[in-house]
Protein backbone atom coordinates (compact mmCIF):
# COMPACT_ATOMS: atom_id res chain seq x y z
CA UNK A 1 0.00 0.00 0.00
CA UNK A 2 1.67 3.06 -1.10
CA UNK A 3 2.12 5.35 1.64
CA UNK A 4 3.02 2.73 4.30
CA UNK A 5 6.74 2.46 5.24
CA UNK A 6 7.26 -1.76 5.88
CA UNK A 7 9.26 -2.89 8.47
CA UNK A 8 11.29 -5.48 6.19
CA UNK A 9 13.02 -8.88 6.91
CA UNK A 10 17.01 -7.60 6.46
CA UNK A 11 16.67 -4.44 7.40
CA UNK A 12 18.87 -2.29 9.56
CA UNK A 13 21.64 -0.11 8.60
CA UNK A 14 24.62 0.01 6.68
CA UNK A 15 27.92 1.25 8.14
CA UNK A 16 27.76 5.12 6.21
CA UNK A 17 30.84 4.71 3.79
CA UNK A 18 32.84 7.30 4.43
CA UNK A 19 36.01 7.16 2.37
CA UNK A 20 39.40 8.41 2.19
CA UNK A 21 40.62 9.70 -1.11
CA UNK A 22 39.60 12.75 -3.77
CA UNK A 23 37.09 14.06 -1.13
CA UNK A 24 35.48 17.04 -1.69
CA UNK A 25 32.78 18.75 0.65
CA UNK A 26 30.44 21.43 -0.32
CA UNK A 27 29.74 22.14 3.57
CA UNK A 28 31.11 24.13 6.62
CA UNK A 29 35.22 23.32 5.92
CA UNK A 30 35.60 21.95 3.20
CA UNK A 31 38.66 20.06 2.02
CA UNK A 32 41.23 20.97 -0.82
CA UNK A 33 40.70 18.55 -3.68
CA UNK A 34 43.39 15.93 -4.50
CA UNK A 35 43.83 16.05 -8.37
CA UNK A 36 46.44 12.95 -8.15
CA UNK A 37 43.99 11.29 -5.22
CA UNK A 38 43.64 7.28 -5.97
CA UNK A 39 39.85 6.41 -5.90
CA UNK A 40 39.90 4.14 -2.67
CA UNK A 41 39.04 0.59 -3.20
CA UNK A 42 36.70 -1.32 -0.08
CA UNK A 43 38.68 -1.56 2.66
CA UNK A 44 39.39 2.01 3.00
CA UNK A 45 36.46 2.42 5.01
CA UNK A 46 37.20 5.00 8.28
CA UNK A 47 37.52 2.35 11.24
CA UNK A 48 36.91 4.63 14.35
CA UNK A 49 32.95 5.62 13.60
CA UNK A 50 30.67 2.90 15.25
CA UNK A 51 27.45 2.67 14.70
CA UNK A 52 25.88 -0.53 15.62
CA UNK A 53 22.53 -0.35 13.81
CA UNK A 54 25.37 -0.32 10.04
CA UNK A 55 27.49 -3.00 11.47
CA UNK A 56 24.39 -5.12 12.16
CA UNK A 57 22.71 -4.59 8.92
CA UNK A 58 26.18 -5.59 7.28
CA UNK A 59 25.75 -8.79 9.14
CA UNK A 60 22.61 -9.75 8.55
CA UNK A 61 22.71 -9.19 4.77
CA UNK A 62 25.78 -10.75 4.11
CA UNK A 63 24.34 -13.76 6.14
CA UNK A 64 21.44 -13.91 4.90
CA UNK A 65 23.52 -13.40 0.81
CA UNK A 66 25.18 -16.67 2.05
CA UNK A 67 22.10 -18.72 2.91
CA UNK A 68 20.18 -17.61 -0.57
CA UNK A 69 22.82 -17.44 -2.80
CA UNK A 70 22.39 -14.24 -3.71
CA UNK A 71 22.62 -9.83 -2.35
CA UNK A 72 19.14 -7.98 -2.37
CA UNK A 73 19.04 -5.37 -5.30
CA UNK A 74 19.03 -1.46 -5.26
CA UNK A 75 17.76 -0.09 -8.25
CA UNK A 76 19.15 3.22 -9.34
CA UNK A 77 17.12 5.07 -11.68
CA UNK A 78 18.54 8.29 -13.98
CA UNK A 79 18.52 9.54 -17.77
CA UNK A 80 21.28 9.77 -20.21
CA UNK A 81 20.98 12.47 -23.15
CA UNK A 82 21.48 9.69 -25.69
CA UNK A 83 20.16 6.88 -24.24
CA UNK A 84 20.70 3.68 -22.30
CA UNK A 85 24.85 3.17 -22.75
CA UNK A 86 25.69 0.46 -24.07
CA UNK A 87 27.80 -0.46 -21.05
CA UNK A 88 25.04 0.16 -18.59
CA UNK A 89 24.94 -4.01 -17.33
CA UNK A 90 28.73 -3.96 -16.84
CA UNK A 91 29.11 -0.85 -14.89
CA UNK A 92 26.28 -2.33 -12.98
CA UNK A 93 27.98 -5.29 -12.23
CA UNK A 94 31.26 -2.94 -11.05
CA UNK A 95 29.67 -0.83 -8.67
CA UNK A 96 27.81 -4.30 -6.97
CA UNK A 97 31.32 -6.38 -6.48
CA UNK A 98 32.23 -3.35 -4.58
CA UNK A 99 28.73 -2.53 -2.91
CA UNK A 100 28.91 -6.17 -1.73
CA UNK A 101 31.17 -5.99 0.27
CA UNK A 102 30.34 -2.66 1.88
CA UNK A 103 27.04 -2.85 1.85
CA UNK A 104 26.22 -5.94 1.43
CA UNK A 105 23.65 -5.77 -1.55
CA UNK A 106 23.85 -5.40 -5.49
CA UNK A 107 23.27 -2.32 -7.47
CA UNK A 108 21.44 -1.61 -10.71
CA UNK A 109 21.54 1.37 -12.76
CA UNK A 110 18.35 1.73 -14.79
CA UNK A 111 19.48 4.51 -17.43
CA UNK A 112 16.48 6.18 -19.66
CA UNK A 113 16.77 8.58 -22.92
CA UNK A 114 16.42 11.86 -21.37
CA UNK A 115 12.94 12.38 -23.87
CA UNK A 116 11.13 9.45 -22.05
CA UNK A 117 12.72 9.54 -18.88
CA UNK A 118 9.45 11.09 -17.35
CA UNK A 119 7.17 9.60 -18.93
CA UNK A 120 8.94 5.96 -18.43
CA UNK A 121 9.29 7.13 -14.71
CA UNK A 122 5.89 7.12 -14.06
CA UNK A 123 4.78 3.93 -15.06
CA UNK A 124 7.45 2.58 -13.25
CA UNK A 125 6.57 4.61 -9.86
CA UNK A 126 2.92 3.48 -10.34
CA UNK A 127 3.62 0.03 -10.99
CA UNK A 128 5.09 -2.89 -9.72
CA UNK A 129 8.12 -2.10 -11.29
CA UNK A 130 11.33 -1.87 -9.28
CA UNK A 131 12.57 1.48 -8.89
CA UNK A 132 14.53 2.70 -4.95
CA UNK A 133 16.63 5.63 -5.92
CA UNK A 134 15.76 7.83 -8.36
CA UNK A 135 16.09 11.63 -9.67
CA UNK A 136 13.16 13.93 -9.50
CA UNK A 137 14.38 15.69 -12.96
CA UNK A 138 12.23 16.18 -15.87
CA UNK A 139 9.40 14.71 -13.25
CA UNK A 140 9.20 17.56 -10.99
CA UNK A 141 9.76 17.41 -7.50
CA UNK A 142 6.32 18.65 -6.24
CA UNK A 143 4.65 16.32 -8.50
CA UNK A 144 6.47 13.30 -7.30
CA UNK A 145 6.00 14.06 -3.79
CA UNK A 146 1.81 15.03 -4.58
CA UNK A 147 1.77 11.96 -6.76
CA UNK A 148 2.95 9.64 -3.57
CA UNK A 149 6.20 8.75 -5.47
CA UNK A 150 8.78 9.91 -2.63
CA UNK A 151 9.48 8.89 0.65
CA UNK A 152 9.72 11.20 3.60
CA UNK A 153 13.59 11.09 4.30
CA UNK A 154 13.02 11.50 8.49
CA UNK A 155 10.55 8.85 9.02
CA UNK A 156 11.05 6.79 11.52
CA UNK A 157 14.73 8.35 12.10
CA UNK A 158 15.88 7.02 8.61
CA UNK A 159 17.48 10.18 7.32
CA UNK A 160 19.77 10.74 10.73
CA UNK A 161 20.39 6.88 11.25
CA UNK A 162 21.46 6.13 7.44
CA UNK A 163 22.75 9.29 6.02
CA UNK A 164 25.95 11.10 8.35
CA UNK A 165 27.96 10.99 5.64
CA UNK A 166 25.33 12.95 3.17
CA UNK A 167 24.63 15.33 5.89
CA UNK A 168 28.24 16.02 6.55
CA UNK A 169 28.40 16.67 2.39
CA UNK A 170 25.64 18.77 1.52
CA UNK A 171 25.06 22.21 4.09
CA UNK A 172 21.60 22.16 6.19
CA UNK A 173 20.54 25.08 4.35
CA UNK A 174 20.47 23.32 1.37
CA UNK A 175 18.73 20.42 2.72
CA UNK A 176 16.20 22.28 4.05
CA UNK A 177 15.61 24.02 0.88
CA UNK A 178 14.30 20.67 -0.63
CA UNK A 179 11.78 20.79 2.49
CA UNK A 180 8.02 20.65 1.49
CA UNK A 181 5.79 21.78 3.91
CA UNK A 182 8.56 21.28 6.35
CA UNK A 183 9.72 17.45 5.16
CA UNK A 184 12.30 16.34 3.73
CA UNK A 185 11.62 14.13 0.53
CA UNK A 186 14.74 14.48 -1.46
CA UNK A 187 18.41 15.39 -1.58
CA UNK A 188 20.21 17.79 -3.75
CA UNK A 189 23.06 17.15 -5.74
CA UNK A 190 25.91 18.86 -5.25
CA UNK A 191 26.35 20.99 -8.44
CA UNK A 192 26.19 24.39 -9.80
CA UNK A 193 23.16 26.23 -7.79
CA UNK A 194 23.85 29.49 -9.43
CA UNK A 195 23.98 29.37 -13.27
CA UNK A 196 25.07 31.80 -16.21
CA UNK A 197 22.24 32.80 -17.90
CA UNK A 198 22.48 31.75 -20.88
CA UNK A 199 25.20 30.33 -23.18
CA UNK A 200 25.04 29.72 -27.30
CA UNK A 201 27.39 26.67 -27.64
CA UNK A 202 28.21 26.49 -31.17
CA UNK A 203 30.36 23.65 -32.88
CA UNK A 204 34.30 24.67 -33.42
CA UNK A 205 33.92 23.38 -37.09
CA UNK A 206 31.39 25.31 -37.63
CA UNK A 207 32.83 28.53 -36.78
CA UNK A 208 36.06 27.38 -38.58
CA UNK A 209 34.38 26.35 -41.82
CA UNK A 210 33.14 30.58 -41.92
CA UNK A 211 36.28 31.76 -40.60
CA UNK A 212 34.84 33.56 -37.35
CA UNK A 213 37.51 32.95 -34.09
CA UNK A 214 35.78 33.73 -31.07
CA UNK A 215 39.27 35.00 -29.17
CA UNK A 216 38.77 38.68 -30.66
CA UNK A 217 35.75 38.73 -28.20
CA UNK A 218 36.35 40.05 -24.79
CA UNK A 219 35.93 37.39 -21.54
CA UNK A 220 33.22 36.74 -19.36
CA UNK A 221 33.95 35.97 -15.58
CA UNK A 222 33.71 32.34 -16.62
CA UNK A 223 36.61 32.72 -19.09
CA UNK A 224 34.02 32.30 -22.11
CA UNK A 225 33.84 34.65 -24.76
CA UNK A 226 31.23 37.42 -24.29
CA UNK A 227 29.11 37.66 -26.93
CA UNK A 228 25.54 39.65 -27.55
CA UNK A 229 22.41 38.66 -29.16
CA UNK A 230 23.13 40.88 -32.41
CA UNK A 231 26.58 39.41 -32.92
CA UNK A 232 24.81 35.91 -32.36
CA UNK A 233 22.54 36.18 -35.02
CA UNK A 234 25.38 37.27 -37.69
CA UNK A 235 27.05 34.40 -36.94
CA UNK A 236 23.95 32.04 -37.40
CA UNK A 237 23.24 34.14 -40.40
CA UNK A 238 26.92 33.05 -41.46
CA UNK A 239 26.29 29.66 -40.62
CA UNK A 240 22.78 28.99 -42.33
CA UNK A 241 24.64 30.49 -45.39
CA UNK A 242 27.84 28.05 -45.45
CA UNK A 243 25.40 25.02 -44.05
CA UNK A 244 22.37 25.19 -45.70
CA UNK A 245 21.71 21.67 -45.11
CA UNK A 246 21.94 21.77 -41.17
CA UNK A 247 19.79 23.22 -38.89
CA UNK A 248 21.12 26.15 -37.00
CA UNK A 249 20.19 26.30 -33.50
CA UNK A 250 18.45 22.60 -32.28
CA UNK A 251 15.62 24.07 -29.67
CA UNK A 252 14.20 23.34 -26.57
CA UNK A 253 12.44 24.24 -23.91
CA UNK A 254 14.76 26.26 -21.80
CA UNK A 255 14.03 30.24 -23.12
CA UNK A 256 13.43 30.90 -19.31
CA UNK A 257 14.68 28.31 -16.83
CA UNK A 258 18.36 28.84 -18.96
CA UNK A 259 17.85 32.28 -20.73
CA UNK A 260 16.74 34.55 -18.09
CA UNK A 261 16.79 35.44 -14.33
CA UNK A 262 13.07 34.84 -14.19
CA UNK A 263 12.62 32.85 -10.71
CA UNK A 264 10.42 29.96 -11.21
CA UNK A 265 8.98 30.09 -7.69
CA UNK A 266 8.38 26.35 -6.28
CA UNK A 267 9.68 25.11 -9.50
CA UNK A 268 7.20 26.27 -11.60
CA UNK A 269 6.12 28.97 -13.63
CA UNK A 270 2.84 29.47 -12.89
CA UNK A 271 3.79 33.05 -10.86
CA UNK A 272 7.11 34.07 -11.22
CA UNK A 273 9.61 36.74 -9.62
CA UNK A 274 10.38 38.95 -12.01
CA UNK A 275 12.54 40.61 -10.95
CA UNK A 276 14.00 38.44 -8.12
CA UNK A 277 16.84 40.30 -6.68
CA UNK A 278 14.76 43.30 -5.30
CA UNK A 279 10.92 42.32 -5.10
CA UNK A 280 9.23 39.59 -4.07
CA UNK A 281 5.91 40.24 -6.05
CA UNK A 282 4.74 37.39 -7.67
CA UNK A 283 3.93 37.80 -11.55
CA UNK A 284 2.53 36.39 -14.52
CA UNK A 285 5.95 36.04 -16.38
CA UNK A 286 4.12 34.71 -20.02
CA UNK A 287 2.40 38.78 -20.02
CA UNK A 288 5.87 39.67 -19.57
CA UNK A 289 8.76 41.78 -21.80
CA UNK A 290 10.82 38.73 -20.89
CA UNK A 291 8.93 36.09 -22.86
CA UNK A 292 7.64 38.26 -25.72
CA UNK A 293 11.49 39.50 -26.95
CA UNK A 294 12.30 35.47 -25.92
CA UNK A 295 9.27 34.62 -28.59
CA UNK A 296 10.07 37.34 -30.82
CA UNK A 297 13.86 36.19 -31.25
CA UNK A 298 12.79 32.32 -31.65
CA UNK A 299 10.25 33.57 -34.34
CA UNK A 300 12.53 35.33 -36.38
CA UNK A 301 15.21 32.47 -36.16
CA UNK A 302 12.26 29.98 -37.61
CA UNK A 303 11.62 32.54 -40.24
CA UNK A 304 15.06 32.70 -41.11
CA UNK A 305 15.01 28.93 -41.48
CA UNK A 306 17.06 27.60 -38.68
CA UNK A 307 15.07 26.01 -36.76
CA UNK A 308 14.39 22.13 -37.52
CA UNK A 309 10.18 21.29 -39.30
CA UNK A 310 9.85 18.96 -36.54
CA UNK A 311 10.81 21.11 -33.50
CA UNK A 312 7.81 20.38 -31.66
CA UNK A 313 7.63 16.29 -31.92
CA UNK A 314 11.45 15.71 -31.68
CA UNK A 315 12.01 15.55 -28.24
CA UNK A 316 15.56 14.36 -28.56
CA UNK A 317 17.55 15.82 -26.30
CA UNK A 318 19.63 19.28 -27.80
CA UNK A 319 23.22 17.74 -27.25
CA UNK A 320 22.31 14.61 -28.91
CA UNK A 321 20.74 16.58 -31.89
CA UNK A 322 24.17 18.62 -32.07
CA UNK A 323 25.73 14.91 -31.57
CA UNK A 324 24.27 13.51 -34.37
CA UNK A 325 26.07 16.22 -37.12
CA UNK A 326 22.13 17.78 -38.17
CA UNK A 327 22.49 20.26 -36.33
CA UNK A 328 25.47 23.33 -35.44
CA UNK A 329 24.41 24.78 -31.65
CA UNK A 330 21.81 24.68 -28.73
CA UNK A 331 21.87 27.33 -25.95
CA UNK A 332 22.12 26.26 -22.28
CA UNK A 333 22.49 27.67 -19.10
CA UNK A 334 27.18 27.68 -18.18
CA UNK A 335 29.01 27.27 -15.15
CA UNK A 336 32.94 26.57 -14.31
CA UNK A 337 34.12 23.61 -16.82
CA UNK A 338 31.10 23.61 -19.03
CA UNK A 339 33.13 23.96 -21.61
CA UNK A 340 34.24 19.87 -21.21
CA UNK A 341 30.92 18.77 -20.51
CA UNK A 342 29.13 20.28 -23.49
CA UNK A 343 31.63 19.29 -25.68
CA UNK A 344 31.60 15.51 -24.35
CA UNK A 345 27.81 15.57 -25.05
CA UNK A 346 27.77 16.87 -28.33
CA UNK A 347 30.72 14.61 -29.58
CA UNK A 348 32.90 17.71 -30.89
CA UNK A 349 34.56 20.65 -29.43
CA UNK A 350 32.08 23.16 -28.89
CA UNK A 351 32.63 27.42 -28.62
CA UNK A 352 30.54 28.63 -25.42
CA UNK A 353 29.24 32.39 -25.76
CA UNK A 354 28.19 33.67 -22.82
CA UNK A 355 25.28 35.46 -23.05
CA UNK A 356 23.57 36.32 -19.91
CA UNK A 357 24.64 36.98 -16.18
CA UNK A 358 25.04 34.65 -13.16
CA UNK A 359 21.71 33.79 -10.96
CA UNK A 360 20.73 31.68 -8.24
CA UNK A 361 17.30 31.16 -8.24
CA UNK A 362 14.79 30.57 -5.29
CA UNK A 363 14.53 26.58 -6.45
CA UNK A 364 18.23 26.03 -7.65
CA UNK A 365 19.06 24.17 -4.81
CA UNK A 366 15.69 21.76 -5.10
CA UNK A 367 15.26 21.67 -8.58
CA UNK A 368 15.87 17.88 -8.89
CA UNK A 369 16.65 16.30 -6.12
CA UNK A 370 17.33 12.70 -5.32
CA UNK A 371 14.28 10.78 -4.01
CA UNK A 372 13.67 6.96 -2.55
CA UNK A 373 10.25 5.66 -4.26
CA UNK A 374 7.76 5.68 -1.25
CA UNK A 375 7.09 1.71 -2.33
CA UNK A 376 10.90 0.74 -2.40
CA UNK A 377 10.70 -2.97 -0.40
CA UNK A 378 13.70 -1.57 1.59
CA UNK A 379 13.66 2.13 1.78
CA UNK A 380 16.54 1.52 4.61
CA UNK A 381 18.82 -0.16 1.88
CA UNK A 382 18.14 3.04 -0.58
CA UNK A 383 19.18 5.38 2.07
CA UNK A 384 22.26 3.53 2.57
CA UNK A 385 22.55 3.63 -0.99
CA UNK A 386 21.93 7.53 -1.68
CA UNK A 387 24.01 7.99 1.46
CA UNK A 388 27.20 6.18 -0.39
CA UNK A 389 27.13 7.98 -3.86
CA UNK A 390 27.29 10.99 -2.15
CA UNK A 391 30.25 9.88 -0.14
CA UNK A 392 32.23 6.74 -1.70
CA UNK A 393 34.28 7.83 -4.59
CA UNK A 394 34.67 4.31 -6.10
CA UNK A 395 30.92 4.25 -6.55
CA UNK A 396 30.35 7.77 -7.42
CA UNK A 397 33.37 7.52 -10.14
CA UNK A 398 31.90 4.23 -11.98
CA UNK A 399 28.38 5.68 -12.06
CA UNK A 400 30.14 9.18 -13.47
CA UNK A 401 32.47 7.71 -15.55
CA UNK A 402 32.91 4.19 -15.29
CA UNK A 403 35.66 1.48 -15.23
CA UNK A 404 39.56 2.88 -16.11
CA UNK A 405 41.14 1.17 -18.80
CA UNK A 406 37.79 0.29 -20.89
CA UNK A 407 35.76 3.53 -20.74
CA UNK A 408 38.91 6.03 -19.47
CA UNK A 409 42.36 6.43 -18.79
CA UNK A 410 44.34 8.15 -15.63
CA UNK A 411 46.80 10.42 -16.36
CA UNK A 412 50.15 11.01 -14.13
CA UNK A 413 48.49 14.58 -13.57
CA UNK A 414 45.16 12.64 -12.05
CA UNK A 415 42.90 13.74 -14.70
CA UNK A 416 41.37 11.25 -17.16
CA UNK A 417 40.47 11.23 -20.40
CA UNK A 418 38.87 8.21 -22.65
CA UNK A 419 40.17 5.18 -22.89
CA UNK A 420 42.71 4.35 -26.02
CA UNK A 421 40.26 3.70 -28.77
CA UNK A 422 37.69 5.15 -27.23
CA UNK A 423 35.39 8.75 -27.98
CA UNK A 424 32.68 10.22 -27.25
CA UNK A 425 30.89 8.53 -30.44
CA UNK A 426 31.88 5.25 -29.37
CA UNK A 427 32.45 4.96 -26.04
CA UNK A 428 30.13 2.49 -24.17
CA UNK A 429 29.35 4.73 -21.01
CA UNK A 430 30.11 7.80 -20.82
CA UNK A 431 26.43 9.42 -19.49
CA UNK A 432 28.27 13.07 -18.98
CA UNK A 433 25.50 14.38 -16.44
CA UNK A 434 27.38 14.90 -14.18
CA UNK A 435 24.77 18.13 -12.66
CA UNK A 436 22.54 15.21 -12.05
CA UNK A 437 24.80 13.02 -9.85
CA UNK A 438 24.67 13.55 -6.32
CA UNK A 439 28.60 13.94 -5.71
CA UNK A 440 30.56 14.10 -9.04
CA UNK A 441 33.07 15.84 -7.11
CA UNK A 442 34.75 12.92 -5.00
CA UNK A 443 35.50 11.64 -8.39
CA UNK A 444 38.01 11.89 -10.99
CA UNK A 445 37.68 15.42 -13.16
CA UNK A 446 37.82 15.14 -16.49
CA UNK A 447 41.61 16.70 -19.18
CA UNK A 448 41.10 19.92 -19.56
CA UNK A 449 38.76 20.75 -16.83
CA UNK A 450 40.81 22.18 -13.51
CA UNK A 451 41.53 20.04 -11.05
CA UNK A 452 40.13 22.19 -8.51
CA UNK A 453 36.55 22.61 -10.53
CA UNK A 454 34.76 21.54 -7.26
CA UNK A 455 36.31 24.29 -5.52
CA UNK A 456 35.54 26.59 -7.86
CA UNK A 457 31.97 25.12 -8.70
CA UNK A 458 31.21 25.98 -4.44
CA UNK A 459 32.87 29.62 -4.97
CA UNK A 460 30.71 29.99 -8.18
CA UNK A 461 27.46 29.51 -6.30
CA UNK A 462 28.61 31.52 -3.16
CA UNK A 463 29.94 34.44 -5.10
CA UNK A 464 27.44 34.98 -7.27
CA UNK A 465 25.90 38.12 -7.86
CA UNK A 466 22.30 38.30 -8.85
CA UNK A 467 20.56 35.63 -6.14
CA UNK A 468 16.83 35.51 -5.64
CA UNK A 469 15.44 37.16 -2.61
CA UNK A 470 13.62 34.09 -2.37
CA UNK A 471 16.01 31.43 -1.98
CA UNK A 472 15.20 28.66 0.91
CA UNK A 473 11.04 29.65 0.41
CA UNK A 474 9.75 25.71 -0.94
CA UNK A 475 5.98 26.33 -2.16
CA UNK A 476 3.77 23.59 -1.14
CA UNK A 477 1.47 23.49 -3.83
CA UNK A 478 -0.17 19.97 -2.05
CA UNK A 479 -3.96 21.76 -2.40
CA UNK A 480 -3.48 23.07 -5.54
CA UNK A 481 -1.56 19.78 -7.65
CA UNK A 482 -5.22 19.82 -9.25
CA UNK A 483 -4.90 23.56 -10.66
CA UNK A 484 -0.92 23.08 -11.56
CA UNK A 485 -1.65 19.99 -13.42
CA UNK A 486 -4.51 21.82 -15.43
CA UNK A 487 -2.07 25.04 -15.91
CA UNK A 488 0.72 22.47 -17.23
CA UNK A 489 -1.79 21.08 -19.79
CA UNK A 490 -2.73 24.77 -20.86
CA UNK A 491 0.93 24.94 -20.85
CA UNK A 492 1.33 22.01 -23.15
CA UNK A 493 -1.00 23.07 -25.53
CA UNK A 494 -0.27 26.38 -26.62
CA UNK A 495 3.68 27.49 -25.52
CA UNK A 496 5.63 24.88 -27.28
CA UNK A 497 4.88 26.90 -31.02
CA UNK A 498 6.26 30.03 -29.20
CA UNK A 499 9.21 28.80 -27.58
CA UNK A 500 9.98 27.00 -30.81
CA UNK A 501 8.87 30.59 -33.15
CA UNK A 502 6.38 28.70 -34.84
CA UNK A 503 3.79 31.36 -33.92
CA UNK A 504 3.38 35.21 -34.48
CA UNK A 505 4.51 36.14 -30.49
CA UNK A 506 0.84 38.48 -29.99
CA UNK A 507 -1.46 35.93 -31.77
CA UNK A 508 0.08 32.79 -29.51
CA UNK A 509 0.82 34.69 -26.45
CA UNK A 510 -2.80 36.15 -25.89
CA UNK A 511 -3.96 32.35 -27.15
CA UNK A 512 -1.66 31.11 -23.82
CA UNK A 513 -3.25 33.49 -21.49
CA UNK A 514 -6.18 32.95 -22.00
CA UNK A 515 -6.21 28.81 -21.31
CA UNK A 516 -3.80 29.70 -18.36
CA UNK A 517 -6.47 32.42 -17.09
CA UNK A 518 -9.35 29.63 -17.65
CA UNK A 519 -7.17 26.91 -16.06
CA UNK A 520 -6.88 29.23 -12.54
CA UNK A 521 -3.61 31.13 -13.14
CA UNK A 522 -4.55 33.73 -10.64
CA UNK A 523 -6.33 31.66 -8.17
CA UNK A 524 -2.85 30.11 -8.12
CA UNK A 525 -0.46 32.90 -8.58
CA UNK A 526 -2.38 34.33 -5.70
CA UNK A 527 -1.98 31.43 -3.19
CA UNK A 528 1.82 31.55 -3.83
CA UNK A 529 1.91 35.06 -3.06
CA UNK A 530 0.42 34.21 0.32
CA UNK A 531 2.82 31.28 1.31
CA UNK A 532 5.70 33.77 -0.01
CA UNK A 533 4.75 36.60 2.14
CA UNK A 534 4.20 34.30 5.07
CA UNK A 535 7.27 33.12 4.80
CA UNK A 536 9.08 36.29 3.79
CA UNK A 537 7.33 37.72 7.39
CA UNK A 538 8.67 34.46 9.04
CA UNK A 539 12.68 35.09 7.86
CA UNK A 540 12.20 38.64 8.18
CA UNK A 541 13.02 38.93 4.48
CA UNK A 542 11.07 41.98 2.85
Amino acid sequence: MRGKFTSLLLTGALLTTLLTGCGMEFGSEAEEYESDAVIPKSGDLVADIDFEKAAKAITERKAMARQTGEYQTVVVAFFDWTGRPVGTDRISAAISAHTEETLGLDVELRIFDSSQYGDDMKVLLSSEGQVDLFTSAFLGYNACINDGYALDLEQNGLFDDYCAGLKSKVRDEYLDACRIGGTLYGTPPIKDYAIETCAVCIGKEYLDGIGYNADGLPKGELGYPKATWSEINDIYAQLHEKYPDKYVIATQDNILTQGSTVDNLGGDYFGTLLDPENSLVVKDVFSSDVFKEWCLRTYEWNNEGYIAEDALTNNQAASAKVKSGAYMSLMAACKPGYKTQISGECGREMVVFDVGESFMSSSAVSNFPWCVNRDSQDPIAAMQVLDALYTDPYIENLICWGEEGVDYKLSHKGTITFADGVDANNSEYYPNVLWLMPNPYIAYVWKGDSPDLGREISDFNDNCECRSLAIGFTWDNTNYAAECRNLQEAYDEFAPQLVHGFIEPEEGIERLETALKAAGLEDYMEAKQRALNAWANENNIY
